[in-house]
Formats: C-alpha cells, sequence, structure tokens
C-alpha cells in the first residue's frame, strides 16, 4: 500500500531557481513512488541547505531503490555551471530523469562552485600542506572537477549482491550530518531517513557514518562539524614486550563482529569501542586487546594487564605527539579557514 505524502514540498529560500527546482524533483520522486513528511520544509542560506520537520513521524523521507543513480560512468562537464556530458546506458528512463532533477538543483544552488571555492580539496595547493594532510589521511587527494563534488552526495552500497558503487540520494543528499543520528535504512524497498533532531523542533539529521574525527570530516565533505568530539588515532606500529607488533589502523570497518583482529604474530586494532559500529581507535579500547596478546604469547595474566597499561599510554603519547606536530604544521600552511577551524577543534579533542 502507498503512504500517502504532501503534494508539495515547502521550499523557503529567497532563490526562486532553487525553489523551482527543489520541487520539481520533489514532484519526480513523488511519482516514482517516494514519501516525504507532511511537515517537511527545506531552508536555504547564502548556498546552504538544511532540512526541518516540527512532526515526530517516524520517517523523513523515503525513496525507492529505483529513483537512486549509479554515479560511475557519468561523465560531468569540465566546467560550471554543473551539466552531464554524458551518462551510462544501463541508465534507465527513470534514473535519467532523477540524475537531470538532481543536476538542476545542485547547479541552481551553485554546489560546485561552492566546493570550488571552499572545499579543502579543492583550495589547499601548497604541496607541503597536502603531504601532510596525506600523513595524516592518506586517501586526500586534491581536486577541482564535478566528479569531486558529486562524490560528497552519495552513498557507496553494494545493491543485488553486485560490486558497491556510489549512488546519488535524491532529497535524502539534502540532509546534513549529526554524530548521534541515526544511518540512512532500508524498508520494504525504500532508502529512508528516520526522523531526528539535536534539539526539540530544530533541524532534522542524519549519520553519514560516525567513523571521521572533526578533520576527517572537513577533509571529506567540506565543513568543520562542532558535534563530534573525539580524535581519532593514526596508523603506527608498535613493538609488543614478549612478541609480535601492534598495528595500529584508521580503517572505515571493523574486520570482524567485535572490532580487532589478530594472529600469531601481530595484532591489528581497528577499534573495539563501546559502540560496535563505530571503528574508531579509543583511548580505553586498547587495554583488552593488547593484554590478550602479550597473554596469548606466554606473559602472566598480572604482568600482562600491567605491560599493556605501559604500552598503552606510550602509544597515545606518541600518536598525540605526531598529531600535534603535524597539525600545528599544517595550521601555518594549509590557507583554508575551514581547515583551521578544524584543526583547532581536533587539538581539543586530543586532550
Amino acid at each position: 500500500m502507498r503512504i500517502i505524502g504532501p503534494v508539495s514540498v515547502m521550499v523557503d529560500t529567497e532563490s526562486a531557481e532553487v525553489r523551482e527546482a527543489v520541487q520539481a524533483l520533489f514532484a519526480l520522486l513523488l511519482d516514482a513512488g517516494a514519501w516525504v513528511n507532511p511537515h517537511l520544509r527545506i531552508v536555504e542560506r547564502a548556498g546552504q541547505i538544511s532540512v526541518w520537520s516540527e512532526a515526530d513521524d517516524p520517517w523523513l523521507i523515503r525513496i525507492p531503490r529505483q529513483t537512486l543513480v549509479p554515479v560511475t560512468d557519468i561523465n560531468w562537464s569540465d566546467e560550471p555551471p554543473l551539466r552531464v556530458e554524458g551518462a551510462s546506458s544501463s541508465l534507465t528512463a527513470q534514473q535519467r530523469d532523477v540524475l537531470n532533477a538532481c543536476v538542476d538543483v545542485m547547479a541552481a544552488n551553485h554546489t560546485w562552485e561552492h566546493f570550488r571555492a571552499t572545499h579543502p580539496r579543492a583550495t589547499i595547493t601548497d604541496p607541503e600542506a597536502i603531504a601532510i594532510i596525506q600523513s595524516l589521511h592518506p586517501a586526500f587527494s586534491p581536486a577541482t572537477d564535478a566528479a569531486a563534488m558529486i562524490k560528497t552526495r552519495t552513498i557507496k552500497m553494494s545493491m543485488d549482491d553486485a560490486e558497491p558503487q556510489s549512488y546519488l540520494m535524491p532529497m535524502l543528499d539534502l540532509v546534513n550530518h549529526h554524530p548521534a543520528a541515526p544511518a540512512y535504512t532500508w524498508d520494504d524497498g525504500f532508502l529512508c531517513i528516520p526522523t531526528w533532531r539535536a534539539v526539540p523542533g530544530g533541524e532534522c539529521f542524519v549519520s553519514y557514518g560516525s567513523i571521521r574525527d572533526v578533520l576527517g570530516m572537513a577533509l571529506a565533505y567540506g565543513y568543520v562539524d562542532e558535534n563530534i568530539t573525539r580524535a581519532n588515532a593514526l596508523s603506527g606500529e608498535y613493538s609488543i614486550p614478549g612478541g609480535g607488533t601492534l598495528r595500529l589502523m584508521r580503517a572505515s570497518r571493523p574486520t570482524s563482529t567485535n572490532g580487532h583482529a589478530h594472529d600469531q604474530d601481530s595484532l591489528t586494532i581497528i577499534g573495539a569501542a563501546s559502540d560496535e559500529s563505530d571503528p574508531a581507535v579509543q583511548r580505553q579500547t586498547l587495554l583488552e586487546p593488547i593484554e590478550w596478546h602479550l597473554r596469548d604469547h606466554g606473559m602472566p595474566a598480572l604482568q600482562a594487564r600491567h605491560q599493556a597499561r605501559v604500552l598503552a599510554r606510550r602509544i597515545w603519547a606518541s600518536d598525540d605527539l605526531r598529531q600535534r606536530q603535524a597539525l600545528a604544521a599544517l595550521k601555518d600552511l594549509s590557507g583554508c579557514d575551514l581547515v583551521s577551524r578544524a584543526i583547532q577543534l581536533q587539538l581539543q579533542h586530543l586532550g
């Protein structure tokens, strides 16, 4: 049974072009079977879009899976304004219509132009600054092209057991991130955002994933998230008394259900945090797996516990020093106000 939603969406903006583009996208999705909270309101201020709703309905937005658009084989214009220059023949007619409507919203809101003017990937050009960032976040690379901007508005997932790829999420990509919000979820063939607010009557949020710290979010999505209150560990290897090495990794997902994996000679920590969906390494999560490793190598329990504490303190002292030195150097070199603000918060979270 189809859930009946509103016949139009409220768009609070001074730009008639943005209003018309958002409403056209909404109408297209509604015709495809999507549902949007009847009290939903989209607010645009100075190019920044947020989503609001005063209602307490379980769902904020639900879009059918056939309206998700794979972006792997799409060619974009070389310069703004944003245009599709070519798309895979495998796209359905409906997906092509949704793609064009999404492009119209981004073009009306000058999303690509904003990316090129403010995003760290587009604005940090100093080779030394880039090298420092890559020592902290190895996947970082400079980019000003449309594909780099589009990546900030997609979700990567696998459907029908195929290889994972990135999909545009029409309307869903307008909802901003909060680390405490629920993630996107599937329900009966619909990709959905549950209704969640940080404060009653406030803006609605979704979680893009809780693996990134403040600097990581700034580098990936181009904004400073003051709601994130931790700093992740850097990659590194540490010798363990009694045999083997400990490797800290900034992995994006756990390798096992309890968040860590180890073999006879090494131990890979990916964050056995209190919230197992969060693979960010935290100070209190190091002790137990190090202790297990030492005991596996024949160290008595009390001695293993003591050595684990010593090693954990040494690791975190080393990690803090590495990050502080790199962040201090980067702050003077980046030339990006957004990154400078993220660094300031990151230093506070190192504690």
